[in-house]
């Protein structure tokens, strides 16, 4: 998946799944399925499917494709959300999950310092974390992004059609902490 872009296809990134932050599991256990999560009223499209093939999950973006080989990737899971009786508001959660611990700092730098320029914003709660965003004409994108171990997640928002559709910025946040506390 690809982190947003203003234009046509604003790609979006959100998440979280309302699902119990206790489950008995340990994070460092959980099935990437369980890495992901949906918020703000969005439903999932479909069942997201984990992916082992960089260029598969980058749907085409062979610059991003290239960078997460070179980072080591093993697997990903992303899944598209969209609003029920909002088709202007979006969103998507994913992990990525790497050879090594080393490497999910770099590939959330690629994603905050690629397809800008964006505009950053804190993110308090999450070690590390980085918040990232754009909009022009109507749409835009906001992304949260953070490194744990061998994985890298992000979550987001898109919309079109006027920022009346944007997800605020506390929603997302308090969507990104609750997948943070649920995987460490």
């Amino acid at each position: 998946m690809r982190s947003f872009r203003c234009g046509a296809v604003a790609a979006a990134s959100c998440v979280l799944c309302l699902l119990s932050v206790g489950t008995g599991v340990a994070a460092t256990s959980l099935p990437l399925s369980q890495r992901v999560l949906t918020f703000a009223g969005m439903r999932p499209g479909r069942s997201p499917k984990v992916i082992r093939s960089a260029a598969t999950f980058t749907q085409g973006d062979a610059a991003l494709a290239a960078e997460l080989r070179r980072l080591g990737f093993v697997a990903g899971l992303a899944e598209q959300l969209t609003t029920p009786g909002n088709s202007n508001r979006f969103g998507l959660s994913q992990v990525v999950q790497l050879s090594s611990a080393a490497n999910p700092a770099a590939a959330l730098k690629y994603y905050y310092t690629s397809n800008g320029p964006w505009t950053h914003f804190t993110v308090t709660g999450i070690p590390g974390a980085v918040g990232f965003e754009q909009s022009a004409g109507g749409q835009g994108g906001r992304n949260i992004g953070f490194a744990l171990g061998r994985y890298f997640y992000l979550v987001g928002d898109g919309w079109q059609n006027g920022a009346k559709n944007a997800i605020p910025h506390s929603a997302l946040e308090a969507a990104a902490l609750l997948l943070y506390n649920r995987v460490r």
